[in-house]
């Protein structure tokens, strides 16, 4: 089967789906492709494990958190499989806009991570 679009698609800006929220490891493949994530969404992601500590921007294992069409901030996670959570090390927003919605959905999203991480 031919697969095709017409030229006013290739036009068309849909609108995002602004409360979707996506928690992306650092070795998603959106991530690791460093150039494209800063060229599509103006967000430049550094692998911090590797650097020394006082020079960490994010944290340790940060994952960029994707809402909508954005990268609104990056979080770094910690699972203590023996308490049974999941520990926020360091929440950087990565802009200004709408911290108090993201915020809500963003916590949503990490209540549901936290519950997919620590399945038995």
């Amino acid at each position: 089967a031919q697969h095709w679009v017409g030229p006013e698609m290739l036009d068309a800006r849909p609108a995002p789906a602004a409360d979707l929220v996506h928690i992306l490891s650092p070795f998603d493949p959106l991530v690791l492709q460093r150039k494209r994530l800063q060229l599509i969404f103006g967000y430049e992601h550094r692998f911090e494990a590797y650097v020394p500590k006082a020079k960490r921007v994010y944290g340790y294992f940060a994952l960029p958190v994707l809402v909508g069409d954005e990268i609104v901030a990056a979080v770094d996670l910690k699972t203590d499989r023996e308490q049974q959570k999941l520990l926020v090390q360091q929440w950087t927003w990565i802009d200004n806009r709408s911290r108090r919605a993201h915020k809500k959905l963003i916590e949503e999203a990490l209540h549901r991570f936290e519950r997919f991480q620590l399945a038995r």
